[in-house]
């Protein structure tokens, strides 16, 4: 999925976005009762932004959130859920196991073969091929 999709997406479930300087984090999602926003950074690289705005979409989509003050809630149950969305929207199943069929077989070929970071090809291959 190429970002202009993700974008088309988040308008279509009423996500608003903004690039701002957010260098620390990269990317932020928030709700606000009924309405979520995210915030990209805007000096990311074209394969960081696709890979950060899947991300906080995939918080926004399956309601991935965190109270950062609870002791009770579980910050990585809510990011590996949006990562896993993620996955699913840029690197679905199918089209990594063609991939690998058809010879990328490394994280940087992948990277390079899907247009996302070598990081996030690892969480693929940590989700997909996971013994």
């Amino acid at each position: 999925m190429e970002t202009n999709r993700l974008y088309s997406l988040a308008k279509t479930h009423g996500i608003k976005i903004d690039r701002l300087s957010v260098p620390e984090n990269k990317s932020v999602s928030v709700k606000f009762g009924e309405n979520y926003f995210v915030c990209i950074d805007s000096e990311l690289s074209s394969y960081d932004e696709k890979v950060c705005l899947a991300h906080e979409l995939g918080h926004c989509v399956t309601s991935s959130f965190y109270n950062i003050y609870s002791p009770f809630d579980i910050r990585e149950k809510h990011e590996k859920k949006a990562d896993k969305w993620a996955i699913g929207k840029l690197i679905p199943k199918y089209l990594f196991t063609k991939a690998l069929k058809d010879g990328y077989d490394n994280v940087y070929s992948l990277a390079e073969y899907f247009g996302v970071t070598t990081d996030f090809v690892q969480k693929a291959v940590d989700l997909y091929l996971a013994v």
